[in-house]
């Protein structure tokens, strides 16, 4: 465990409602909890853009540039730029999956 300063007076005012540790552990932990939920918001956000502009989601679309040449060529031709998107969609699409996973460490431990 490490050890971190606080003001006196709110050790002093802790002291009034339990065991300072534990709500000291309690606050650090919804502190994560809603910054974690920020940004699993802002991945599934940036993501559900992409999802807008191509009709699905990323694995789909990835499997199915892949796959599809049809799809492909369609795709190549109404946005020239569709890699670029599908690389920052992989990285929102990522990103909202490791927060995820994340947050479900930090609710199993408490």
């Amino acid at each position: 465990m490490s050890t971190i300063a606080i003001k006196e007076s709110y050790v002093d005012t802790l002291r009034l409602f339990g065991e300072v540790d534990e709500l000291l552990d309690e606050a650090v932990e919804q502190y994560l909890i809603d910054r974690v939920v920020e940004r699993i918001k802002r991945a599934r956000d940036e993501a559900k853009t992409f999802e807008t502009l191509y009709g699905m989601d990323y694995a789909a679309f990835a499997e199915r540039v892949q796959l599809d040449a049809d799809y492909y060529d369609q795709v190549n031709q109404s946005n020239p730029l569709w890699e670029q998107d599908m690389l920052a969609w992989e990285y929102w699409d990522a990103e909202a999956r490791e927060w995820t996973e994340k947050l479900g460490d930090i609710l199993s431990k408490s």
